[in-house]
């Protein structure tokens, strides 16, 4: 992890910051005291947000390379909150390396991952860190760390996340991107799609719960972090169909969550070669405000300077003490 000079003076520009998540993510920044600016493709949704929060703001769409030159003008991190990450995330990567600027982003699309990935060379020669996943995964990531070293010689990694809240109109679309990539698996190192899997049991505290195989990006990300070679991914709740029907989802307003009742929970289990087995479990509040406070939380480490170059997850960048900053419960079962 490099410690820069940069850090005097670090801007942020938040992209997407008009939508449901953007702001909350807007507001969180402002009570950390960040320096931001915002953008997006809303001019009058801008507007608005800018007088509100006192904070200059720019007008493009992603694939505006003038654009993102003067918005990137002088920053040190974006932050894309804009989905589907499917039509935002590659044109503002390679914006950021273009630019000399790090990337972040909170996408749970597990092509972006691997889009990342593949962009890791390339932004490790410009500099800069390119990091997919400071929602979910800046909880999920750390959690299998930390259970991968409770054993000795781990070979395997099964987990679970059992998700409560509602979704945003932009998760609904980025959940379409998530099961079209199909059941994919890690085994031996490489990266399997099957075109069927059984569902598993996990517990997380009220007794076993049927839990469906999906491609939530761990067999990216948690590799980068771990390099345990053979991961498997599980989720409580029921996507919706690849055609996207809205009623085939739990969809109401985050403000109608009860936080102090609701909680969403990762199960990590990590087999080691003499078969023995650890658990561990992670619990956060539930909806969208984890995304808000971790990928904050994140890119203001970035902008003060610690970050590493090239493709990093939460973890293999920030390790376990990024639970330690989030608001999560960890248990060791």
């Amino acid at each position: 992890m490099e410690l820069t000079q940069e850090a005097v003076g670090a801007r942020l520009l938040i992209y997407g910051a008009t939508g449901y998540t953007g702001k909350m993510i807007c507001y969180e920044a402002v009570r950390r005291g960040l320096d931001f600016e915002i953008a997006g493709r809303d001019r009058d949704k801008l507007l608005a947000l800018s007088g509100e929060l006192s904070v200059p703001y720019h007008v493009f769409l992603v694939d505006d390379k003038f654009g993102w030159e003067k918005a990137l003008l002088g920053k040190t991190c974006l932050l894309n909150v804009a989905g589907p990450f499917s039509e935002t995330a590659k044109p503002a990567m390679q914006a950021c390396i273009s630019h000399k600027v790090h990337y972040v982003d909170i996408t749970a699309e597990i092509d972006i991952y691997r889009l990342t990935e593949s962009k890791g060379l390339e932004a490790a020669d410009a500099g800069v860190m390119i990091l997919s996943g400071a929602g979910l995964f800046a909880t999920y990531d750390p959690l299998v760390l930390h259970t991968v070293g409770r054993i000795k010689n781990p070979i395997s990694l099964r987990i679970a996340f059992k998700y409560s809240g509602g979704f945003t109109p932009g998760s609904i679309a980025s959940s379409a991107n998530i099961i079209n990539a199909g059941i994919l698996i890690r085994k031996n190192g490489l990266i399997q799609r099957l075109s069927e899997a059984p569902a598993a049991k996990f517990d997380f505290g009220d007794g076993p719960e049927e839990c469906l195989p999906t491609p939530l990006g761990g067999v990216v990300l948690c590799y980068r972090s771990t390099g345990i070679a053979n991961i498997e991914e599980y989720f409580q709740m029921a996507l919706p169909a690849s055609t996207g029907q809205p009623d085939t989802i739990n969809v109401h307003s985050q403000m109608g969550i009860d936080y102090n009742v609701l909680q969403s929970k990762i199960v990590a289990e990590v087999m080691g070669a003499d078969g023995s087995i650890v658990r561990s479990m992670a619990i956060m509040p539930a909806g969208y405000m984890p995304t808000v406070k971790s990928s904050v939380e994140i890119v203001s480490r970035v902008i003060n300077g610690f970050y590493t170059v090239g493709f990093q997850s939460p973890a293999s960048v920030y390790g376990t003490a990024l639970l330690k900053a989030l608001d999560v419960e960890l248990l060791n079962l």
